[in-house]
């Protein structure tokens, strides 16, 4: 059988994630299932702060910073370097290295080529208020943080992207299989009971939620702050 073109375009990598995504949704539409279309949705505008984040948008990242220890008269200064977390408790930990994504993903898009082309890091700032938190892990009441950051790599926004597009291909190769070609982005389900309907948006809703991952915090998180781009040598 020969295969629809949307699921060649975005095989070979001719049409952009966005692009794919919204194809999808108007497919999905068909199937009428609330879930589904709110999962596309969210990739293309954007998760809120209340929505459940899948883990594929969420990953850990060094701690890094600057701080001097000793007394404002004499004293050590270590800057840009990776702050220790002394006997940190791992949920802390976890929660505190954590990075969210929850910008839909053109806007994913502009940081992950913002960050190639300026050759640096992605940065996330920790507020100041936490601080002396992480010197009290370190049991070092002379450690005083000056600057504290989250850096990861700008491939962890690039792995969302596949993620999400094999996501994409498996349910469009699913719906194909049940309808024909897809490059109408037309599917009739006229001749289908609800049963039938219901069945096949249960193996989409396995295609797009079925996750091993661990998502780490829960529902707790650090004040959130923007994630932008830092050369290498400007992170502290």
């Amino acid at each position: 059988m020969a295969k629809s073109k949307i699921i060649k375009d975005l095989a070979n990598s001719n049409v952009d994630t966005l692009t794919a995504l919204k194809r999808t949704k108007v497919l999905l539409s068909e199937l009428q299932d609330d879930e589904l279309l709110t999962w596309v949705n969210n990739e293309i505008v954007g998760y809120s702060d209340n929505a459940p984040l899948p883990s594929y948008r969420q990953c850990s990242g060094m701690l890094n910073g600057s701080y001097f220890k000793g007394s404002f008269a004499a004293h050590m200064t270590y800057s840009n370097v990776p702050l220790p977390l002394g006997k940190m408790p791992e949920d802390v930990k976890e929660l505190l290295l954590k990075i969210e994504f929850r910008d839909g993903i053109d806007s994913l898009k502009e940081l992950y080529k913002s960050s190639k082309s300026q050759k640096g890091d992605l940065v996330k700032p920790i507020a100041a208020d936490f601080y002396p938190m992480i010197s009290k892990y370190n049991n070092d009441p002379y450690m005083i943080i000056t600057s504290a950051n989250i850096i990861f790599s700008a491939e962890s926004i690039n792995n969302i992207f596949s993620v999400i597009e094999n996501k994409l291909l498996d349910i469009l190769i699913l719906l194909e299989k049940k309808f024909g070609l897809l490059d109408e982005l037309d599917i009739d389900t006229s001749n289908l009971t609800t049963d039938q309907i219901e069945d096949i948006a249960s193996q989409i809703r396995i295609i797009v939620f079925n996750d091993n991952s661990i998502n780490i915090g829960d529902n707790n998180k650090i004040k959130d702050t923007s994630i932008s781009v830092a050369n290498n040598s400007e992170q502290s």
